[in-house]
């Protein structure tokens, strides 16, 4: 009895799936569905033919598709190793890369300060915007980036460090610039490996770059002190970036 029972459930369900269905759709409000054109290949027999039909695409669709497109554009596509460039002894961190030809690089860069002769050792953060303006593909999946220019802003974590001059000092000693942060700006160069279709896993590219560069604090010691030689103004910076994305 109750395979039977089950028989007429399933025999009534196949049945008025495809009628509540097609109720459904035909009570959708029109303002929330729109017209758009989608073109439908088939081969009947040994002909080819195209016909174009109206697809519905609701509103609320366009909708999610924006939302979620803007937020795919949050996802870092770029992974980041730094060695020093008053950023500390070492620096990891993510970026983004934009632009026409990508050639905007933005990074989020977290650092390491050894103890050294301090009393302990210090992290850092620093957000830096690169501008790559050409590169020239050398063949063999060889790329070149003659200039690579930008600047970024750091910051050091501790209590040795403040954004206003402490009443230690004579006034205007510091005038303006603060010890918590500093402006960097820098000029450099980078080669760039492209990975092949055929070996690609996790990363696109690899890039070696240098960079050489100075901060706030270097040209105020340069402008006050003419004494001071453009080379010590400088720092030199290398690092590896992966191409995620």
């Amino acid at each position: 009895m109750k395979w039977r029972e089950l028989t007429i459930s399933l025999t009534l369900f196949l049945v008025l799936a495809p009628l509540t269905e097609c109720l459904v759709a035909q009570n959708v409000p029109p303002q929330d569905v729109q017209n758009s054109k989608d073109s439908i290949y088939f081969m009947p027999d040994d002909e080819v033919g195209v016909y174009t039909s109206e697809v519905p695409v609701k509103v609320y669709d366009k909708r999610v598709h924006r939302y979620r497109k803007r937020w795919e554009s949050m996802i870092p596509t770029q992974f980041v190793i730094q060695n020093a460039g008053n950023m500390g002894f070492l620096s990891l961190g993510v970026g983004w890369s934009y632009g026409k030809r990508n050639q905007w690089e933005t990074h989020q860069l977290i650092g390491f300060i050894p103890k050294y002769k301090s009393t302990r050792a210090k992290a850092t953060i620093t957000i830096k915007e690169n501008y790559i303006p050409w590169s020239i593909y050398l063949g063999k999946g060889m790329q070149i980036e003659p200039l690579r220019t930008g600047l970024y802003l750091n910051s050091v974590f501790g209590t040795e460090f403040w954004n206003e001059q402490p009443s230690r000092y004579p006034n205007d000693y510091y005038e303006f610039l603060s010890t918590k942060f500093r402006l960097n700006l820098f000029v450099g160069q980078g080669v760039t490996k492209i990975v092949p279709m055929n070996h690609l896993y996790m990363v696109k590219s690899v890039s070696f770059f240098y960079e050489l560069g100075t901060c706030d604090l270097y040209i105020r010691a340069k402008v006050q002190d003419h004494s001071v030689k453009f080379w010590d103004l400088m720092g030199l910076s290398l690092g590896l970036k992966f191409q995620l994305l």
